[in-house]
C-alpha cells in the first residue's frame, strides 16, 4: 500500500460524513487529501447516492436471506445462471466497513475502508468513475476508466475533529487508494502497514492503519518510546465499540482483515507483528 497525499472536497465530506452518521455515529476518516474536485452539478445525485449506501450498508449488516422464489427461474435449477447486474455487485456503490473510531484528548477519529467491486467491461467502469467522482474519489489509474475493468478498488480513509462537532465538521483524509486485479493476500504472520498522524496533516505518526491474514488473532503495535498496544480480532458482526486498537474484516475484502492501532501517548510508530 503506498500513503496519497490530497484534500477532500466539501460535498465529498458531507457525503461520507452522511453515510458514517449512520453506520456508527459518524466515526470514519480520510488521510492524504483525494484530488477528485466534484462538479456543483452533481451534488444532488451525490445526495441520492449517499441515502441509498446508508440503506445497503445497514443490509449488509442483516443476518436474513433474500427469497429467490418471485424471480424467474429461483426455484428452477435447470434455468440457465444470469450474469449479476452490476448494482448487484457493488460496482456503483462502495462497500464501507468502519475499521475503528474513539477519541484523543479532545479530538474524535476514525477509520473506515471503501471497496468498490471490479467493472466487467469500459461502460460499467466509466459509470464507476462517475460515482467515484461523485464521493470526491479519483481511482488510482491513469486516467482512463478502461483501466477499471477486472480491478477491484479500495480507498483507506480517515477522519477527525472536536469531540463534539457534528459530522459534517469533521476532517476526511485520504490514507490510500489502489485499484487492482488482485486483492492483498497476507499469509502466515505477513503484516502490511500505513503510517499517519493521529489527527491532522503534521506530527508524530501515532495511527497505524494495515493488513493481516484472516488468520491472525492479535496484532502488537509498538511505539518509539517502547510502548505496546495489542489489536485483538473482534467478532464477526459484533458491534462497533470505541477503542485505540482492534482487527476486523471488512466488506468486500475476503482475502485479508484490516486493523488499527492508535498510540495511546505521543510516541510514534516503531513496528507491528501478528503475535496470534
Amino acid at each position: 500500500m503506498t500513503g496519497v497525499n490530497g484534500k477532500g472536497q466539501d460535498a465529498a465530506q458531507e457525503r461520507i460524513s452522511a453515510l458514517l452518521a449512520d453506520t456508527a455515529n459518524g466515526l470514519e476518516t480520510g488521510a492524504a487529501p483525494v484530488d477528485a474536485v466534484v462538479r456543483a452539478g452533481r451534488r444532488h445525485r451525490a445526495r441520492r447516492r449517499t441515502a441509498a449506501a446508508v440503506a445497503a450498508v445497514v443490509l449488509a449488516g442483516t443476518t436474513g436471506t433474500l427469497a429467490l422464489t418471485s424471480l424467474p427461474g429461483g426455484n428452477d435449477s435447470s434455468a440457465p445462471a444470469q450474469p449479476a447486474p452490476a448494482d448487484g455487485r457493488r460496482v456503483f456503490l462502495p462497500q464501507i466497513s468502519q475499521v475503528a473510531f474513539s477519541t484523543s484528548g479532545d479530538v474524535r477519529w476514525g477509520v473506515n475502508v471503501q471497496v468498490w467491486s471490479a467493472p466487467r467491461d469500459k461502460a460499467e467502469a466509466v459509470k464507476q468513475t462517475e460515482a467515484m467522482a461523485d464521493w470526491g474519489l479519483t481511482p488510482a489509474t491513469s486516467g482512463s476508466p478502461s483501466e477499471l475493468v477486472g480491478r477491484t478498488s479500495y480507498f483507506v480513509i480517515r477522519f477527525y475533529g472536536p469531540e463534539g462537532a457534528g459530522n459534517d465538521e469533521l476532517t476526511h483524509r485520504l490514507v490510500d487508494s489502489v485499484s487492482t486485479s488482485r486483492l492483498p493476500w497476507p499469509k502466515e504472520t505477513e503484516v502490511e502497514a500505513l503510517t499517519q498522524p493521529l489527527t491532522g496533516e503534521d506530527g508524530a505518526h501515532r495511527l497505524v492503519i494495515g493488513t493481516v491474514p484472516t488468520t491472525a488473532k492479535q496484532v502488537a503495535c509498538h511505539w518509539k518510546d517502547g510502548s505496546t498496544t495489542l489489536a485483538d480480532r473482534a467478532p464477526e458482526n459484533s458491534p462497533l465499540l470505541s477503542t485505540d486498537a482492534v482487527i476486523r474484516s471488512v466488506r468486500g475484502f475476503p482475502t485479508a482483515n484490516w486493523f488499527v492501532c492508535a498510540s495511546p501517548g505521543s510516541a510514534a510508530y516503531q513496528s507491528a507483528e501478528v503475535t496470534k
